[in-house]
C-alpha cells in the first residue's frame, strides 16, 4: 500500500510561502494550487499539489521547515534565470533537470550552425553553452533553488559532452606542436581544462593535459620531458594566492624565453595578474584560440 501523502492547510502553506492565508485560499479556489477537500469541506493541499504549484508559479518556500520539508523539496526549478539567449536558456534548463540527450542535441545544433555561419570552433561553442550554464546553475544553487547533486550531475553531463567532442577529432600528426597544461594546486575545476584541451586539439596540437591540483614545478618538468612548445595554466580557484604567485613566477623563469606561458581563468583577478610572469593572459577561450593559432604559424616557421 502506498504511503499517504502529507496534507497541508492553506494557513500552513501561507506561512511557508510568506503570503497571506486569503491569497492561498484564493489560489486553491481558482485551481492554481491543486486542492482536495475533507469530508467537512476544508481545503487541503497535498505535497504533489504543492510541487505542481511551486513549479508552475516559479516560486520557492521561504520557510519550508513550517511544513516539515527540507529546502530541496521546495526548490525543484527547471528554468534557470540569467541566460542571454534562447538556446542558452534551453541548455541551462536541460542541464538542470539532467536531460543529457537534450543537452547534446542543443550543443550539436549550435556547432553545426555557428561553425558554418560564424567560423567558431567546437571548443568556443561548447564554452558558450557549458560555461554559461554552469555559472547559472552555480548561482541557482547559492539561492537554494537547486541541490548540490544537480550541480554535480550537470558537471558529469558537461564532462561527457566535451569528451565526446574531443573523441571525434583526428589524432594529432607526428609533426604536431606540443602543448602541456593543467590547473594548479587548490584548483579542482576540470571543465575549463577540458575546454582548453579541446581547443588545442581542434587546432591540431598534440595537447597534454596534466590534470588539476598540481604543483607548478610539475609543469616545468613535464615541459622538459615532452619537449613542449607551449605551456598553459587554467586557474579557476586559488587557496593560497601568495604561494601561487611565487610558484608561477618561478615556473616562468624555469621555462625561459623559448617556451611561451599562457595563463587564464576567473581566479586571476586584477590584483593578482600584475604580479605574475607570463607570455600572455587570455580573458576567454576565443582569445586563447586566436593567440595559439598565431603562435602556431610563428613556431612552424
Amino acid at each position: 500500500m502506498a504511503a499517504r501523502q502529507p496534507h497541508y492547510s492553506p494557513k500552513q502553506v501561507a506561512d511557508a510561502l510568506q503570503v497571506s492565508e486569503s491569497s492561498v485560499k484564493r489560489w486553491c479556489d481558482r485551481g492554481t494550487i491543486p486542492t482536495i477537500r475533507t469530508v467537512g469541506g476544508h481545503r487541503r493541499i497535498t505535497l504533489d499539489g504543492l510541487q505542481v504549484f511551486l513549479s508552475q508559479a516559479d516560486r520557492t518556500l521561504v520557510n519550508p521547515d513550517v511544513l516539515g520539508l527540507p529546502a530541496l523539496i521546495s526548490c525543484r526549478k527547471t528554468e534557470i534565470s540569467g541566460a542571454a539567449t534562447d538556446y542558452q536558456r534551453q541548455f541551462r534548463s536541460a542541464l538542470a533537470v539532467g536531460d543529457e540527450p537534450a543537452c547534446r542535441e542543443i550543443l550539436h545544433h549550435q556547432i553545426e550552425l555557428r561553425q558554418t555561419e560564424q567560423g567558431q570552433t567546437r571548443a568556443e561553442i561548447a564554452e558558450l553553452l557549458i560555461a554559461d550554464a554552469m555559472h547559472g546553475l552555480g548561482e541557482a544553487w547559492c539561492r537554494n533553488e537547486l541541490d548540490v547533486y544537480q550541480e554535480r550531475r550537470a558537471c558529469g553531463i558537461a564532462h561527457q559532452l566535451i569528451t565526446e567532442l574531443t573523441a571525434t577529432l583526428p589524432p594529432p600528426k607526428s609533426t604536431a606542436l606540443t602543448a602541456v597544461g593543467g590547473a594548479p594546486e587548490g584548483d579542482h575545476y576540470q571543465l575549463p581544462m577540458m575546454l582548453v584541451q579541446l581547443a588545442l586539439r581542434e587546432l591540431g596540437w598534440n595537447s597534454v593535459c596534466l590534470g588539476n591540483h598540481l604543483p607548478l614545478q610539475s609543469f616545468a618538468q613535464a615541459a622538459h620531458d615532452y619537449q613542449s612548445d607551449l605551456v598553459w595554466l587554467s586557474v579557476s580557484a586559488l587557496t593560497d594566492a601568495a604561494a601561487f604567485i611565487a610558484e608561477e613566477t618561478q615556473l616562468a623563469a624555469d621555462l625561459g624565453e623559448h617556451i611561451p606561458l599562457l595563463v587564464g581563468g576567473r581566479a586571476l583577478c586584477d590584483e593578482i595578474r600584475p604580479r605574475l610572469r607570463y607570455t600572455a593572459h587570455c580573458d576567454n577561450l576565443r582569445q586563447f584560440v586566436e593567440l595559439v593559432a598565431m603562435m602556431q604559424l610563428s613556431l612552424r616557421r
